[in-house]
């Protein structure tokens, strides 16, 4: 902030000079103003002036809303701030005809503005994960987001009227779609913090919260996704490839995609969850905690995953929404066509009539599994006795393994080897 002040009193300071040296020679106003708007080095200290007054605004409605800034917000605003500015380099080339000192303004008034909803996101999510936050800081991010609102509306009346009365194809277009993003993402976030305080107000016992917010993420992405489908369009009719959108519009389908896959997850695993997840019973309330691991608060009914942990019915539907692991232990969870299977599988379940195999059925498998078993272990001790001091010659040791391995298998009666006669010498034994 310091080398902001000191830079914006020397801009100001040369801006000053430039006018005022402008209009001593030249004693009448039209000539000044000619000269000014004729001299490059007049022109590129008013430019700067400009662009300084946007700079100084923005960190009054900085320290206005939202006061000091944490580190990651910080982090935040730095990461994204390069990207954005690479992106609109690309923007640029696209609309090189429309180059102009206006359409510089309106770029650096975006990217202020765009910097300004990326901390505005930020704060919403600290609030969001804050135990405490005072009356203070409530007024001040809801004015924050209902000024940015009235921003993004002003812009994008101004860039819309500007198509209207061109009636053509210009770059306008661009202004007017980032606005509509821009106001788009403002909306999705001011009705996530009334969830919040709704939450809150409810002292933590609104079960529909995740639910909401996750219909409302599924419908910002879906209308995200088709601005920059719409705006994708535009440009490439009327201009060509548009580089700077084509990562925008990537990054959108994809955290779509992968809402609509949580989606179909999520109703498949909760369409059946009284079947699927059984309640816990009293005796295993009292053997475990007792307490639920997602709100943690006592339970008097729970329900069981197929791990043996215990939560709510309602914490766990709110889980499932975002994640489709247990809590505890991040074992995962089963799907609906494997539920049933799966169910078996629990500790101390019992097989449902008529679902059990005889004996007969899994005696050949468990056979084999013996028998190979058994033949690693004699290829392990082979391994390891050839590599001592005293082994048998390499013809002993393969009769050896092989009258093993027909043992095993009940293809030829025990045989017994004659032992070998151990040296103390490193040379091999004879037998």
């Amino acid at each position: 902030m310091t080398r902001l002040q000191t830079y914006a009193a020397f801009s100001l300071l040369a801006t000053a000079s430039s006018v005022y040296y402008a209009f001593s020679s030249r004693e009448q106003f039209y000539p000044a103003m000619v000269y000014l708007s004729t001299s490059k080095i007049c022109f590129v200290l008013l430019l700067n002036t400009g662009l300084v007054a946007m700079c100084v605004a923005w960190q009054l409605v900085k320290r206005l809303f939202l006061g000091s800034l944490r580190e990651a917000e910080v982090e935040r605003l730095n990461e994204q701030s390069w990207r954005e500015v690479v992106e609109i380099l690309f923007a640029v080339t696209i609309f090189r005809q429309d180059f102009s000192v206006s359409f510089l303004a309106m770029v650096a008034a975006l990217l202020l503005v765009k910097a300004l909803h990326w901390l505005a996101q930020k704060r919403v999510e600290y609030i969001e994960t804050t135990p405490s936050v005072p009356m203070l800081s409530h007024i001040r991010i809801v004015s924050f987001m209902a000024f940015l609102l009235i921003i993004d509306c002003l812009f994008l009346s101004n860039s819309l009227r500007s198509l209207i009365q061109k009636r053509e194809a210009s770059v306008a277009i661009f202004f007017s779609f980032e606005y509509m993003i821009l106001a788009t993402s403002t909306v999705s976030t001011f009705v996530k913090y009334v969830f919040y305080v709704s939450d809150m107000l409810m002292e933590g016992q609104w079960e529909k919260k995740a639910v909401y917010t996750f219909y409302l993420e599924l419908v910002s992405d879906l209308v995200h996704l088709s601005l920059y489908m719409l705006f994708f369009i535009a440009i490439f009719l009327n201009y060509g490839v548009p580089l700077h959108l084509i990562r925008e519009l990537y990054e959108t389908f994809r955290n779509f995609k992968i809402r609509i896959a949580d989606y179909v997850r999520y109703r498949k695993i909760t369409s059946n969850m009284n079947e699927r997840f059984p309640d816990a019973s009293a005796e295993e309330l009292n053997a475990s905690d007792a307490t639920c691991i997602i709100c943690r608060e006592e339970m008097t009914t729970a329900k069981k995953l197929l791990c043996g942990h215990l939560f709510h019915v309602h914490c766990l539907r709110s889980w499932l929404e975002r994640q489709h692991t247990c809590p505890t232990c991040r074992a995962p969870i089963i799907p609906a066509d494997n539920g049933r299977a799966a169910s078996a599988r629990q500790p101390g379940a019992q097989p449902a009539a008529g679902t059990g195999t005889p004996a007969s059925e899994g005696a050949p498998g468990e056979n084999m599994s013996r028998r190979q078993a058994k033949l690693e272990a004699a290829a392990a001790a082979a391994s390891l006795y050839g590599r001592s001091f005293v082994y048998p010659p390499a013809n002993a040791l393969s009769q050896f393994l092989s009258l093993q391995v027909h043992h095993n298998l009940k293809q030829v009666p025990p045989i017994n080897l004659r032992k070998t006669k151990n040296c103390s010498s490193k040379t091999p034994a004879m037998v």
